[in-house]
């Protein structure tokens, strides 16, 4: 039966999220999201449903989307992600080429409407098991640009680091010399969006975070504060940030619980102390007493800082990998 194709509405939520993990299994990415999730995901970015998505239908059944998630800046560069899925049994008819198409058109006139002069880039990711995605997006042109990886840690094996550190050195509240470790304070978050614009303003593919994005990511879906930290030093300035999510939904399927490290940084001028090390410890000795099973992280295989070797030297190990493509639409 030939798809019917309309953008999605605001009662299409519960529909995407059983779209996207459907797909999500096949595709090397499991993942269980609700429609409230993706509800205050698109509102926060926000996405514009009418204009900047559009759903492939038989009947009542959603079997591919795309949207957009368009990243506006007013320093360094402009991102627009082009977000999307076929269900796997109606794959191979023509429905995700038609799907793309549209998003890079759609994409590009969000690039472009900016007004300004900035570099500006078209971007999508496949897992790299998903081989038919990659396939598809070398057929329209993208080029990979940029490889990631989630990393895991079984938190039933002891930490390295925590085997030879003294215990009170990753506990909460803990001293070392020029900084300590402390509970994530919701009333400091502003001050702690701003520490972690600054610290990423060298990492590839960031740019400021907004107020709306940053309330979501630290008190939106799966966040969990009470498992987040900060590092001050000693003028109880914040230099350095750990941000926690938690998704019971995911937990059948993955096997296990997790907890993820949605986001850690570290101010430029203070690198090199042990302030990230002292940050993961104390968050997986938080995750451990709370029964979690593994730590997860996504990470850049080519982040300057150094993250990867660190994470491999906590215990974290390579579990699956991404790529990114992009076409350019301003150098």
């Amino acid at each position: 039966m030939t798809p019917d194709y309309r953008p999605l509405r605001d009662t299409d939520y519960d529909a995407l999220a059983e779209l996207l993990n459907v797909a999500s299994i096949v595709d090397g990415r499991a993942q269980h999201v609700v429609g409230e999730e993706l509800r205050e995901e698109f509102q926060s970015m926000p996405v514009d449903l009418p204009v900047d998505t559009l759903a492939a239908w038989v009947g009542d059944r959603l079997i591919g989307a795309v949207y957009m998630m368009n990243l506006r800046s007013a320093v360094r560069e402009e991102r627009c992600y082009v977000i999307g899925t076929v269900r796997p049994d109606r794959r191979g008819n023509g429905i995700g080429r038609r799907l793309l198409e549209w998003g890079l058109e759609r994409g590009t006139e969000l690039l472009q409407s900016s007004g300004n002069d900035l570099p500006k880039y078209l971007r999508v990711d496949a897992s790299r098991m998903n081989t038919a995605a990659i396939r598809l997006f070398e057929r329209f042109g993208l080029q990979p640009i940029r490889y990631f990886a989630d990393v895991r840690a079984d938190l039933s094996v002891p930490t390295p680091a925590r085997r030879a550190a003294a215990p009170a050195a990753h506990t909460t509240g803990a001293t070392n010399p020029g900084f300590r470790i402390i509970p994530w304070d919701l009333a400091r978050n502003e001050e702690a969006r701003h520490v972690k614009n600054l610290a990423f303003m060298d990492h590839w593919g960031s740019t400021p975070t907004p107020p709306e994005w940053w309330a979501t990511q630290t008190s939106g879906f799966g966040s969990r504060a009470d498992w987040s930290y900060f590092a001050v030093n000693d003028d109880d300035r914040i230099i350095g940030h750990l941000i926690t999510h938690r998704f019971e939904n995911d937990d059948e399927l993955l096997g296990a619980k997790y907890a993820w490290i949605d986001n850690i940084g570290t101010l430029a001028e203070y690198r090199g102390r042990g302030i990230a090390t002292r940050l993961i410890t104390t968050a997986l000795a938080k995750y451990r007493a709370e029964g979690m099973q593994f730590a997860a992280l996504g990470v850049d295989s080519a982040n300057p800082t150094g993250a990867y070797q660190l994470y491999e030297s906590l215990g974290f190990r390579l579990w699956r990998e991404f790529v990114n493509y992009q076409r350019v639409i301003r150098a």
